[in-house]
């Protein structure tokens, strides 16, 4: 870290690497569903691909830890907190990759993306927070911009077949898992720890928790053709190592207020993705959907960034 930032100053050039870095791990995790997808219509099951998502990238981060001489091993006083953090954690990945059977991958992403949201609703329902005014209106906003994503927007904004209700209700409860699980981090243990060896952690639980669905499930496969390998490679690299880092460097260097908005890189870049490789269809409620849910998502940021 940069003597500028030790002695709180922060350099022009220090804020450019900072916003720079946030808006690759945004464009990073933007496309989960561009290496998602494919495998998902090839037949393999959901939780095979996030056990493998998560797996390969435990290792990963697990080598890179190394390499930079960081501890990985934590005390057993914080297994009841990474346990639970794993379950949300699970859950909202899950739920996210299994919209993706319902929905096209750029509105499901946009959807999960209301994930600030609920982490306020959570805060303002079993911690006591004070009722805001903004809270209420970015609630109707961003409900407005699920209504419009998920009604208005008619069929181009689901898979062809698909129950939509069940859709919708999935990813939200995708979005309402990640938002438990933020909640979590500032709540409990977890957040003693450094954030790498905690992502590292999370990662590794995670996927055991989708090994032994897969191997219950009998959907466990290997990793077999050259496509599979490459989608892999781009969900462990690009859309998790990366990504991680990245946001864990924007957040140092720009503070988590400003990274969580540039955040809103990720649904963009699903988006245009999935139009771009998939052939997924915008129209004005889509598009209408999108700013809503955006603006939503910034006013709580901004307004509740304490």
């Amino acid at each position: 870290m940069s003597a500028n930032i030790l002695q709180g100053r922060l350099t022009s050039s220090d804020y450019a690497k900072g916003v720079i870095a946030g808006i690759v791990s945004a464009m990073g995790f933007g496309f989960i569903p561009v290496f998602s997808k494919p495998m998902l219509s090839e037949g393999m099951a959901t939780e095979c691909v996030l056990f493998y998502r998560f797996f390969l990238s435990a290792i990963m981060m697990a080598i890179y830890l190394i390499s930079t001489r960081r501890r990985i091993a934590v005390g057993w006083r914080y297994a009841p907190s990474m346990l639970v953090e794993a379950i949300f954690y699970s859950f909202s990945g899950g739920f996210l990759m299994l919209g993706y059977n319902y929905m096209t991958g750029g509105v499901t992403t946009v959807i999960h993306f209301t994930y600030p949201v609920f982490v306020m609703a959570i805060s303002l329902i079993f911690f006591r927070e004070r009722i805001k005014g903004w809270s209420v209106i970015s609630i109707i906003i961003a409900l407005a911009g699920i209504y419009c994503l998920s009604v208005l927007g008619g069929d181009a904004s689901f898979v062809p077949g698909a129950n939509k209700a069940l859709g919708v209700t999935i990813v939200l409860i995708s979005g309402l898992a990640c938002g438990s699980y933020i909640v979590g981090v500032n709540r409990t243990k977890a957040h003693e720890l450094p954030s790498l060896v905690f992502t590292f952690w999370l990662l590794l639980i995670s996927s055991m928790f989708f090994f032994g669905i897969s191997a219950l499930n009998g959907t466990l496969e290997l990793i077999s053709t050259p496509k599979q390998w490459a989608c892999f490679a781009g969900l462990t690299l690009v859309a998790t190592i990366l990504s991680n880092i990245t946001l864990v460097f924007s957040a140092r260097y720009v503070g988590s207020t400003l990274a969580a908005i540039l955040g809103a890189v990720e649904p963009t870049t699903a988006v245009l993705m999935c139009v771009l490789l998939f052939g997924e269809v915008l129209n004005a409620w889509i598009v209408t959907g999108i700013v809503l849910v955006f603006t939503a998502v910034i006013i709580v940021v901004k307004r509740g960034r304490r």
